[in-house]
């Protein structure tokens, strides 16, 4: 990203814009699965006879707002413009890289390239990335298989033993085969793994700090209360919409997705059937509504993994992220509006539509005002 002089504001941006607005779509993941749990668990007391599977896949057309998400990253590299704060945080790296340039030219008389240094080895081979990533998936599989995953609910500590134990494998034998391969020598490798561990401290206190927080809203009743404002006396159109909003303050305010769907779905699924309302046009809206939330929240999971994870400061990546998390939360609850009404799965094609038509129409008034 710095050779191709791109902010790492904008690089965190890309990474939180990629990863849950993706995996929340994905139903043989852990999102997946413990959404399901949660839906299983209340069409077992409802009655209702649809696996928890059938209506994840139901769900997945009125997420609006992970579809959106996922989509506005390769629009705004199509388009080429970005605005609001990521505007300004590109135009920035672009006058320091200007200001780089012309420091080289005054010192050695002549135009010289930004010299970026990576590690580099002659013995280096493809079989370091996907010998290391097969092993990862293949211990993966041994693990969670016999428990009838993915096709079956894991608890959650299984899968993150799985997943911790396939990550511990797939590093321990990339140390193994760069020291084969002479790339690296075994203790320098270790020692690379230990400072990664020690890079991550900062990141597990910060994630506590924020489960706490979490806990300590819970503990208040809030989320609750403001949840069950949503099953009073309501229009079964207007509920998708409301539900949307009430999900998104909770998860901004705990800084937890995960929170607000185990919050929020038990008290919606009754509700959208007990007033007739689309059904997976209001669970689409609380997953659509979490992640609306988590992404706009400066304390969230998501927010403080992305920004370590591209060398960014966390209020930085939360700054500039937050106009297009509202921008595409502005849209998410008019389709929800229009989807409360109609309860058509198509509708997602018109969410993109809009999207589109914004993004070409903001475009064209930020050119206009150069």
């Amino acid at each position: 990203m710095d050779r191709l002089k791109i902010s790492r504001q904008k690089l965190a941006y890309i990474i939180d814009s990629t990863s849950s607005p993706v995996a929340i779509l994905v139903p043989f993941i852990g999102w997946g699965v413990y959404i399901m749990s949660l839906i299983h668990q209340e069409y077992e007391a409802l009655g209702i006879e649809e696996s928890e599977f059938n209506a994840f896949i139901n769900t997945i057309p009125f997420q609006f707002y992970a579809w959106l998400a996922v989509v506005m990253v390769p629009l705004l590299a199509v388009l080429g413009f970005d605005f609001s704060a990521m505007a300004n945080a590109e135009e920035a790296v672009q006058e320091t890289v200007a200001d780089a340039v012309e420091s080289n030219e005054v010192l050695n008389g002549q135009e010289n390239e930004i010299k970026y240094q990576a590690f580099s080895h002659p013995n280096a081979k493809p079989l370091l990335v996907w010998v290391p990533l097969m092993v990862l998936a293949l211990v993966l599989c041994v693990m969670l298989a016999p428990l009838g995953f993915p096709f079956a609910q894991v608890s959650g500590t299984d899968f993150r033993t799985g997943l911790s134990t396939a990550y511990l494998t797939a590093a321990t034998l990339l140390i193994v085969l760069m020291a084969a391969l002479k790339v690296r020598d075994m203790l320098s490798s270790v020692e690379i793994y230990l400072k990664g561990m020690t890079a991550m401290t900062l990141v597990a206190v910060t994630l506590l700090l924020a489960w706490a927080l979490s806990d300590i809203v819970k503990m208040l009743g809030a989320a609750d209360y403001i949840a069950s404002v949503a099953q009073a006396g309501l229009p079964y159109w207007l509920l998708p919409a409301v539900v949307f909003i009430l999900s998104a303050i909770i998860s901004f305010a705990t800084g937890s997705s995960w929170g607000t769907f185990a919050i929020m779905l038990p008290l919606v699924i009754p509700t959208a059937v007990a007033i007739e309302a689309p059904l997976y046009v209001c669970m689409g809206a609380v997953l659509s509504g979490g992640l609306f939330g988590d992404h706009s929240s400066p304390i969230s999971e998501t927010t403080i993994l992305s920004s370590t994870g591209a060398n960014c400061l966390q209020i930085e990546h939360f700054r500039t992220q937050l106009p297009y998390a509202v921008f595409n939360g502005a849209i998410s609850l008019l389709l929800f509006l229009i989807a409360g009404v109609t309860g058509l799965s198509a509708l997602v094609f018109l969410a993109l539509a809009v999207q589109l038509i914004a993004l070409l129409l903001m475009r064209r008034l930020l050119t206009a005002r150069k």
